[in-house]
């Protein structure tokens, strides 16, 4: 083409009509600038054309199923490997990178923005169609079994149930994958006793890691404690709280800065299954309430960015884990969700470098993954031998608590009613209204304004966080009347004669009266048949031939009344050696992948 050619020089598509008509090829061009725009193609034999937007829902709908969940988020999985979703929106993991990097190995070129945005509209119209389908996050349930995401280029599936553990390619349930899911080692046979090589968690407190652990995999749909780390500056917090993530749910980030709202925890709950929060030095009162939804999986509702009226509904349980040197005074509902485990100093002369921990760690991360799903297989198969015979607030969790008690023989379950008692009486010390009315010696009868006017105020002037009203007093007694029961107080309400005003009753505890609440739950720790009973010389002709006295517990380290002549123990915390054992069919632990099934 010369430099005189008109086209040459401004273009066809700038010429008027009675110019473009009389240049050769101008209106093929302008006709192929369209479709470059548009990003029309042919079938390859002469066919009709179709827009970028049309092939891209073609090739869609050639290799994926589309559905949506109970939220009504849409989603794509795959054909022929059909357990993993693909999100039609969001980052590299979603269905629209996939389909623009299809169209990029069809066509040679980068698909148009305005086709993919008319492409995803056309699909989520597709997937609306559908059933509303459950998508899991790591951890699944179905089947009569367990089904873990293993996080791999493979989609590899461990199914886990009573018998044992196995890996497989296929799951009867879908999965969905986010920018922060990291893969999970091929787990091999092990043993947990090599996790307490590399974490310096108490003795005492290493069933409630175990417990824990087991939880977080075995009991998708239960309310998990939330795991609290506790120790001196120095204690390795932050690392064993990695540890402990990276075990059950790895992450491109395991541990998370404490949130500062409400938006920000969304952003980092919501992608992942294990959520950690490191260094967290006090819990305002909404985080407080939003830890303890997302314990029992309540959810949140929020209006869609640029809408005016579209709700995007948050609703999500997850499995916590939190650490600090001290967290100050927490709410009762709070500290009744917590799992405190306390951390061992570590000296000098044992402290390893972080190479040298990281790559102890790398070795036995498949051992410790094998080990622990033997665990869970085992619990699985315990659990239906545990009665509890009275149940504290995480009833699910203690079940599996007394069930490995009754495989190892630990005292897990009474660690932690311990820990319950404890921490209620801690959230009781925080709230300064509390502790002025625990200096009432008589019983009280009335409304919460009489109860304010006679609950005295240190040092005569009110202080922060004194209630300024009857309402907040009625506020702080419904918050703080499970703490208040558990240390043995009275707290009941009932409606006056009018039935408009709460009339509150009020009386202190009964001496010993918490203790017997706690002997109750670690006698029903031994409702479960054990497997190594030990054998204990009991003299019952002098049961009761002196009078009661008081000693302490060697195992829960609780008060406890001495029944007879050299009693050392609750009697729910040592085996009854007058009932048989019921022993439940034995559970290989050393499962190995090829087939995960006890020989």
């Amino acid at each position: 083409m010369s430099d005189r050619d008109p086209r040459k020089r401004i273009g066809s598509a700038d010429l008027p009509e009675n110019v473009r008509s009389l240049v050769p090829g101008a209106h093929a061009s302008d006709r192929q600038q369209r479709a470059d725009e548009s990003g029309c193609h042919g079938d390859g034999e002469g066919g009709p054309k179709l827009s970028a937007a049309a092939l891209l829902v073609e090739l869609a709908l050639e290799r994926y199923r589309f559905g949506c969940t109970p939220e009504g988020e849409a989603f794509g999985v795959p054909k022929t490997s059909g357990h993993v979703v693909r999100m039609l929106r969001g980052s590299r993991t979603s269905l629209r990178a996939e389909l623009a990097r299809l169209y990029r190995q069809k066509t040679s070129r980068v698909a148009p923005q305005q086709a993919l945005a008319d492409a995803m509209l056309t699909l989520e119209g597709e997937a609306q169609d559908s059933e509303p389908e459950p998508v899991h996050l790591r951890i699944a349930e179905a089947g009569g079994a367990l089904w873990l995401d293993l996080g791999d280029a493979d989609e590899t599936v461990i199914r886990v149930d009573s018998q044992g553990w196995q890996p497989t390619a296929s799951a009867p349930v879908l999965f969905r994958r986010t920018a922060l899911t990291a893969a999970m080692p091929a787990p091999i046979a092990g043993t947990m006793d090599e996790l307490w090589t590399l974490l310096n968690v108490m003795i005492e407190d290493r069933p409630l890691v175990l417990g824990w652990l087991v939880a977080a995999l075995a009991a998708p749909d239960i309310p998990h404690p939330i795991a609290a780390l506790f120790g001196e500056q120095g204690t390795g917090k932050s690392t064993a709280s990695r540890l402990l993530t990276e075990l059950v749910d790895p992450s491109t980030v395991p541990l998370r800065k404490p949130p500062r709202d409400m938006d920000s925890w969304v952003t980092a709950a919501s992608g992942s299954w294990v959520v950690g929060i490191d260094n967290l030095s006090a819990v305002q009162d909404w985080l407080s309430d939003t830890l303890c939804r997302a314990v029992t999986g309540d959810g949140d509702v929020r209006r869609q960015l640029y809408t005016d009226s579209g709700l995007s509904v948050f609703a999500f349980r997850r499995v916590l884990l939190l650490n600090g040197i001290d967290l100050g005074g927490l709410r009762g509902d709070l500290s009744e969700r917590l799992l405190t485990i306390h951390l061992e100093p570590i000296s000098d002369q044992n402290r390893r470098t972080e190479h040298a921990l990281t790559r102890a760690w790398q070795e036995a991360k498949p051992r410790l993954l094998g080990a622990l799903l033997a665990e869970i297989a085992e619990t699985l198969a315990t659990i239906p031998y545990v009665r509890l015979e009275s149940s504290p607030r995480m009833a699910d969790f203690a079940t599996i608590l007394a069930a490995l008690d009754t495989i190892h023989g630990t005292h897990g379950l009474a660690r932690y009613a311990q820990q319950a008692t404890d921490l209620a009486a801690d959230s009781l010390a925080s709230d300064p209204f509390i502790i002025a009315m625990t200096t009432i010696d008589e019983p009280f009868e009335g409304t919460s304004a009489a109860l304010l006017a006679t609950v005295p105020t240190p040092d005569g002037r009110p202080p922060r966080g004194w209630p300024a009203s009857a309402r907040a007093v009625t506020s702080i007694l419904r918050r703080n009347a499970p703490a208040l029961r558990k240390q043995g107080w009275t707290v009941e309400d009932s409606l006056d004669n009018r039935g408009k005003t709460a009339i509150w009753h009020l009386r202190k505890p009964v001496p010993d009266q918490p203790e017997k609440a706690r002997e109750d739950v670690c006698q029903s720790a031994m409702s479960a048949p054990r497997r190594d009973s030990r054998q204990t010389d009991r003299n019952t002709d002098h049961l009761r031939s002196t009078p009661p006295t008081e000693s302490t517990c060697v195992v829960c380290h609780t008060r406890m009344i001495i029944s007879e002549p050299g009693q050392t123990a609750h009697p729910g915390c040592m085996p009854d050696d007058d009932q048989p054992a019921a022993v439940p069919a034995e559970v290989d632990r050393s499962n190995a992948v090829g087939d995960g099934r006890p020989s």
